[in-house]
Formats: structure tokens, C-alpha cells, sequence
């Protein structure tokens, strides 16, 4: 049975060891893993083409936005219906009431009007997500700068010591 501090090696360090051997510099590493994730959480789909506009717009490494952006999907799917929950709560609505066959009987006597709940639901569940994502985005910064900053200097030592430039 593999250890988690395994996976996180395999799936998390290896990988990003990798982008700081092609040049990326850890502040610029630490932002891509940071937007990776809040953008990877967005309870909408299009996670993948909103990553890729950060990184045109902020000069990310599109791989390592993307890479996060893939591992952190199962989590976005778990809290898909807490977001819409949450979002429900607010607008007042509906929509998020009921079995799956409660909800499919709405759509089929009123269609405009589950849909439009949905999209103020939503609306209300993204900006549930604009609000956590800011102080999460920064503390993402925050914790994960140290640590691609150490494998930078740690992969620097070895290098030097192995005679590479």
C-alpha cells in the first residue's frame, strides 16, 4: 500500500520539480499551482478554458495551471452540490429540492422556469466561489511559495554538485 507522503511525491512533487528544471521560477510556480486550484473548484464547468486565459493573462506556465486544474476535478465535483446548495439558499429557490425524479418532473411542466432558477442558482454559487477563493488563493500562494522555493534551491545544490550549470 502506498504512503500518502508516496502519491504526493509521485503525482505532486515529481511533476513540479520538472517545471522548475525547465526555468520556472517558483513565484511563478507557486501562482500557476494557486489559480489551479481556485479555477479548478469553480462549481461551472469550463474549469480548463478559464486556466487557460489566466495563464495568457498572468504569464503562468499553462502546464502546471492544467495539471492542478485536472487533479483537483474529482474535488470539484464533490463540492458541486454544496455550491448549489449554498447558492439555492440565497436565490430562495427550489431547485436543489427533492429526489432526481422531483427535479426531472419540474423540467418537464415548467422548463423556463427551473432553468432560470438554475442560472440564478448559479450566479449565487459562483460568487459563493469568488468569495472563498480569494483568501484561498492566497494562502495557496502563501504555503506553496516555500515550498517550490526549497526544491528550486534543492534541485540548484544538486546540480552545482553534479557539475551542471
Amino acid at each position: 500500500m502506498k504512503t500518502i507522503s508516496g502519491i504526493l511525491n509521485k503525482w505532486l512533487l515529481v511533476p513540479f520539480n520538472r517545471f522548475l528544471k525547465t526555468g520556472l521560477s517558483p513565484d511563478k510556480l507557486a501562482q500557476s499551482f494557486s489559480f489551479g486550484v481556485i479555477l479548478g473548484l469553480m462549481p461551472l464547468p469550463g474549469s480548463s478554458l478559464t486556466c487557460t486565459l489566466a495563464s495568457i493573462l498572468f504569464r503562468l506556465n499553462f502546464g502546471a495551471i492544467q495539471l492542478i486544474n485536472y487533479m483537483v476535478a474529482p474535488v470539484q465535483l464533490v463540492l458541486l452540490i454544496p455550491f448549489y446548495k449554498a447558492g439555492a439558499a440565497i436565490t430562495g429557490s427550489d431547485v436543489m429540492k427533492g429526489s432526481f425524479d422531483d427535479i426531472a418532473n419540474r423540467f418537464k411542466t415548467d422548463l423556463w422556469a427551473v432553468l432560470y432558477e438554475l442560472g440564478s442558482t448559479a450566479v449565487a454559487a459562483v460568487a459563493i466561489w469568488a468569495v472563498i477563493s480569494v483568501p484561498l488563493g492566497i494562502v495557496l500562494y502563501r504555503v506553496s511559495l516555500p515550498v517550490f522555493t526549497k526544491l528550486s534551491s534543492r534541485q540548484k545544490g544538486e546540480n552545482n554538485a553534479s557539475g551542471n550549470p
